[in-house]
């Protein structure tokens, strides 16, 4: 909303008058320093003096739990606290005038200090507040410090949004929760007399139609002076045109430091023009207070005249009179490297993205978002179902206290907005009935709209508010999909609907419910949701797909989200249409082939991108899908050539299908027509079939963008997220590989900040296009990503160098039908220098042309650092680096490599492996399909199919991938090899696989290899947690178990379990069965009556007895109708074989074991 804080997106300035209050962002500038809970303590971080030598700079939004959530790690999200500072100068009078400081978000506990002095306090990080410096602030220009403590402890029990890592409750809470000033500050300078914070309280009751609406004002405002005030308000409405339709104006007296609250005359306009989706229209009304000399203060607020209807006998929404389908959305407030600090354009990108989509409706999952979410709902027609949700109650005085007055400021900041139309108190968990009422009632008294036409909503489970909105989750956990229809009807309103989905899996044929988690199973599910939601649309309100991006879940075990390794982030809850690094899945295009306006954003995509490897060979093929909102779609073998027909559309819920077409060439090309105009365009690149003409020729008229510049010589070449390429201009371009140290060139990614995890993970990523302004494309189709973590390091001796930066814009635009500008948006430093501010490739260059930036900089301390420090919109891309002196190098550039073959041998090292390589040097066989593991790893690449013999060594620890021919038989050769029942594919003979043993291999080790007639590949060793939830998972129930003397099986909550009888001491052992050598993962899973925690022990021994894992364990209180659960892995590898797990406890009657799982 836009009220007291106009500043949301104008900032006001002073004026001829001195009325107008201004506003200044302090995004810059900051200090700042982050550690554990009660290592840095306020009496030395207060202090106005400070040493700040290991502070780091900023610019808020800033969040320091930033990346720590994609690790794959049960509780891997940040606690701890953070200090913020800055310099702060007022140099205009403050004579009759306030200081503010608003901040919009800083959590989860905030104080404020200025000059070393506490000043403000906060609880809850998600709404904001104010605090009035005026009496403590230094005028004159003269210099204040003021320093902001964040702290973000662990086992949070007062506050409703906690971190779900902290419990031992599966989907105890769902999204990470933000430590530090997360949302911008604002200093703000008004009158001793002005309006409080979203102190314009507007709205119309059910007077809203074409002919008329009544619009009410209650306006707050206080005198802060010593005298008393007479001031006039005056509230006037505005037109889009500028027209004033009618001013209000009323007398008060106001006694010293007073406050008082009008409400103003009701208003009736006539002929009002209505806000609704399909016409945004908003007013302003203009509130000013006046005295004899003039205006004292002066703010603005959208508005919007509406009427909305929950109308029970049609179970139908209507706006205005007319009933609306509600085609919703969730989101969470997610982005992977900066969590919930969100910068302006950034969430005007999300909002943009969810327009594209063409989704009507938006969901807050399941917290407050950014006001500017608000904003944009109201300027874009989005319907906003807004939510201050706690997945957990902690049903004590502080938690009900503390959880009403966050609820009173995220109803105030929000009630204004035309854009609401539900609001949201609960997801997914019974809040106490007595409680639910008592914030409903609240929630009535704030906006009187409430419950007639706002509902109070639970969502999946409560009661005690105006709703319950249901999930409907049929197709994914269990269920009907195809009744969908029949159970909109019954259930009215969908709160969430969805599935899983994991991008570049891809699978064949049509939906099958308990199939693979490939993108296209999800698509053809939500396709089919959104085609018999349409056929009963008139029976029912809407619903809300589960959601716009994947965010990350602490206290799960996700780790689909990428089928490669290397985009395994996790825990995710991955059903997002965009990955958290917003790149776009099939899923994405089918809803706006569905929803996008075909007259305004005409688009077409072929499914897939992601799947170059679909076909092996040449033929006739079936099941080709193309998404498009056009009434046309021709599709061709090759660009603009090579017919393969026209298709008709035929509504909603359905797509374009080419079955038995002969397909020749590895191009797909798709038009899409508009009355018999072409108006949309998409083109995929397949790998393994022959070389379309159309696109040979494309190449062919392309420029050689990587000419080398004349009279340069050229230090570096890298192909940014590749392996090493000889371009059409004979220069070699090396891969790209990890920073070492000063003195060897490379990169680095947010990984470095902790040791263990795989050097390029999520960071990487490749596009499957033709790319316009390069005879390479090869070369400029693999990219780096990421924020200001993403670095390359270059030795350079003192001088002037020429840099030449190559980018490609690889999703933003896709298809046709968005513009897509604003939605990535960075800069490019060189030694902490900015070279290139707010970049912005779409805007320069569209998708999928390369752009080149020549810079020139100067070396520092001898090296070139080239780094992305700030980004407003999306992640930083960048896809080629060159840099060249006009004096030959001093040096040569080191390419590193992790294995060092000792013998001749007709085998070379290589980099980067993906689908579409050559797997043998002399031959044109290529890899089609990989297992996730091994992607981007550095292999060793054989000359031909023919048997080789070689040894090598490694320089750090590595798994070695030796792959077999699956036909073959295995030698005893490799009885030291485990077999990891994982296979690559080649696109020999139509497809041959080959099986991968692996045998890790130590630092400096050699390894002799005898007859090899395949690839080896060389993956060095992670700490990192497997996936687990990609992992079979095998069950070990309680009747399975061995009980002690003291524990008995008994029927508990439905299940069977070991129920333990006695205090004593007592055990509970399993036999388990492993497979292949793996780190495995053990749930436990109990019911715990008692409120203390109890302390246990798990052991696991092997089948001689010895102890492999002596693990100590606390059994947290269970609330009535939950089943508590932990999850923890061995550590370290253990190999295939038999096992024993015990559990050991004491003094813990009445505990329930309902059993463990392996994964």
């Amino acid at each position: 909303m836009k009220t007291w804080f106009c500043f949301l997106f104008i900032c006001l300035c002073c004026a001829a008058t001195e009325a107008q209050r201004v506003s200044t962002r302090l995004d810059d500038n900051w200090l700042t320093i982050a550690g554990d809970m009660h290592t840095l303590p306020a009496s030395q971080y207060a202090a106005a003096s400070i040493e700040t030598k290991n502070w780091k700079k900023v610019s808020v939004p800033h969040n320091w739990d930033a990346y720590e959530g994609y690790r794959r790690l049960l509780h891997g999200n940040r606690h701890g606290e953070a200090w913020y500072r800055r310099s702060l100068r007022i140099g205009q009078s403050l004579k009759n005038k306030r200081a503010l400081l608003f901040f919009e978000g800083a959590g989860s506990y905030a104080t404020v200090y200025l000059n070393g002095k506490q000043i403000g306090y906060h609880a809850g990080g998600r709404t904001s507040f104010t605090i009035d410096i005026t009496e403590v602030v230094k005028k004159d220009n003269q210099e204040n410090i003021l320093t902001v403590y964040t702290g973000h402890p662990a086992n949070i029990r007062d506050l409703p949004w906690v971190c779900g890592g902290c419990s031992e409750e599966r989907g105890f809470s769902e999204g990470s929760q933000p430590m530090g000033i997360f949302r911008p500050v604002h200093l703000v300078i008004t009158s001793d007399i002005s309006f409080a914070p979203f102190g314009i309280h507007a709205w119309s009751g059910e007077e809203v139609n074409k002919e008329k609406a009544v619009l009410r004002v209650r306006t707050s405002f206080k005198n802060k002076a010593a005298t008393n005030r007479k001031v006039t308000l005056v509230t006037r409405l505005v037109n889009q045109e500028g027209k004033i339709i009618t001013t209000i104006s009323s007398q008060h007296s106001v006694k010293p430091l007073d406050s008082i609250e009008v409400d103003q005359q009701p208003v009736t306009v006539t002929a009002p023009s209505l806000w609704s989706p399909a016409d945004p229209y908003l007013y302003k009304i203009i509130s000013e207070l006046r005295d004899g000399k003039g205006v004292l203060d002066k703010i603005e607020t959208d508005y919007g005249f509406r009427k909305i209807k929950w109308d029970s006998s049609s179970h139908r929404f209507f706006i205005n009179d007319q009933p609306l389908f509600i085609n919703g959305v969730a989101e969470y407030e997610h982005i992977i490297g900066q969590s919930h600090a969100f910068s302006d354009l950034q969430v005007e990108a999300r909002m943009r993205w969810l327009q594209s989509a063409g989704f009507n409706a938006f969901r807050d999952g399941h917290q407050p978002h950014n006001l500017r979410y608000g904003q944009w709902c109201n300027r874009m027609g989005v319907l906003w179902w807004t939510q201050l949700s706690a997945h957990v109650w902690f049903d004590s005085p502080a938690f009900r206290e503390n959880f009403k007055t966050l609820l009173k400021e995220w109803v105030i900041e929000r009630r204004n907005d035309p854009a609401v139309i539900l609001w949201g108190l609960q997801n997914e968990s019974k809040l106490p009935e007595d409680f639910a009422r008592e914030c409903t009632e609240l929630i009535r008294s704030l906006d009187p709209t409430a419950s007639v036409q706002r509902l109070v909503t639970t969502c999946n489970g409560g009661s005690g508010t105006d709703w319950d909105v249901p999930q409907n989750w049929t197709g994914t956990y269990g269920g009907d999909p195809a009744t969908y229809a029949n159970d909109l009807k019954r259930q009215v309103l969908v709160g969430e609907y969805g599935a899983w989905r994991t991008i570049d899996l891809h699978t064949e044929g049509p939906f099958v419910q308990n199939g693979p988690l490939s993108e296209d199973r999800m698509t053809q599910l939500m396709e089919g949701k959104v085609r018999l939601a349409e056929s009963a649309k008139d029976s029912l309100a809407g619903h809300f797909f589960w959601l716009l991006t994947s965010h990350d879940n602490p206290g799960r075990v996700q780790g689909g989200e990428g089928w490669r390794e290397l985009d395994r982030i996790g825990p995710v809850n991955y059903k997002g249409l965009l990955t958290p690094w917003e790149e776009p899945l099939d899923v994405y295009y089918m809803y706006r082939s569905n929803y996008a306006d075909p007259v305004t954003q005409p688009m077409v995509y072929i499914v897939s991108h992601t799947w170059p490897g679909r076909w092996t060979k040449p033929g006739i093929k079936n099941g080709i899908t193309v998404y498009s909102n056009c009434t046309e779609v021709e599709l061709f073998n090759d660009l603009d050539n090579a017919s393969l027909g026209r298709r008709k559309r035929n509504g909603i819920g359905t797509h374009f299908t080419w079955d038995d077409v002969n397909i020749q060439y590895n191009v797909l090309y798709a038009v899409g027509y508009r009355d018999g105009r072409p108006v949309a365009r998409d083109t995929i690149v397949l790998n393994h079939l022959p070389q379309a003409p159309g696109l040979k020729n494309f190449y062919e008229k392309q420029p050689d963008i990587t000419t080398p510049q004349k009279g340069y010589h050229y230090w570096y070449r890298v192909n940014a997220g590749g392996p090493a390429y000889m371009d059409k201009l004979g220069q070699r371009w090396m891969a790209d590989q990890v920073w070492e140290g000063k003195g060897i060139w490379g990169s680095q990614s947010w990984t470095k900040q902790f040791p263990g995890l795989p050097d390029f993970f999520a960071s990487q990523r490749r596009t499957f296009v033709p790319l316009k302004g390069t005879k390479d494309p090869e070369l400029f189709s693999t990219f780096r990503y990421g924020r200001d973590e993403l670095t390359y390091h270059f030795p350079a001796p003192a001088g002037e160098y020429s840099i030449e930066l190559y980018f490609t814009e690889p999703w933003l635009g896709i298809g046709g039908g968005t513009d897509a500008k604003g939605m990535r948006v960075f800069d490019v430093a060189v030694n902490g220098k900015v070279v290139l501010k707010d970049l912005d490739i779409y805007k320069e260059a569209g998708s999928n042309k390369v752009l080149k930036k020549i810079i020139t900089a100067q070396s520092a301390n001898s090296e070139l650092i080239i780094s992305f420090p700030r980004l407003t919109a999306g992640q930083a891309v960048i896809s080629a680096i060159a840099i060249a002196t006009k004096k030959p190098p001093k040096l040569k550039a080191r390419e590193l490599s992790l294995a060092t073959i000792h013998s001749p041998s007709n085998v070379s090292t290589e980099h980067w492996l993906d689908i579409g390589q050559q797997v043998f040097a002399n031959t044109s066989i290529s890899f089609n399909a990989l297992p996730p593991a091994v992607f981007g790893a550095q292999w060793i690449k054989p000359v031909s199919p023919d048997p080789q013999s070689y040894h090598f060594s490694v320089t750090k620890p590595t798994d070695v991938y030796v792959a077999i021919d699956t036909l073959k038989m295995v030698t005893d050769e490799w009885k030291e090899f485990e077999n990891t029942q994982t296979y690559l594919e080649t696109d020999e003979n139509g497809g041959k696989s080959y099986t991968l043993y692996r045998h890790r291999l130590g630092a400096t080790r050699m390894l002799k290899l005898s007859n090899v007639t395949g690839p080896v590949i060389l993956v060095p060793v992670s700490t990192m947690q497997p996936a687990f939830d990609l992992k079979k998972t095998i069950p070990y129930r309680a009747e399975k178990a061995t009980l002690s003397t003291g524990v008995a099986m008994e029927s508990f909550g439905g299940r069977n379990c070991a129920v333990i009888k006695v205090n004593d001491p007592v055990k509970i052992a399993w036999t388990i069965e492993t497979g292949v050598a793996d780190v495995y993962a053990l749930t436990f899973k109990y019911y715990s009556p008692q409120e203390k925690d109890i302390r246990g022990r798990i052991e696991i021994r092997d089948a001689g007895n010895t102890l492999l894992v002596d693990k100590e364990v606390e059994l947290d209180f269970t609330r009535p109708g939950k089943w508590n659960q932990f999850t923890f892995d061995t550590g370290t590898q253990i190999n295939a074989g038999s096992y024993k797990v015990i559990f050991h406890t004491s003094g813990a009657a009445g505990i329930a074991v309902s059993g463990i799982e392996i994964q």
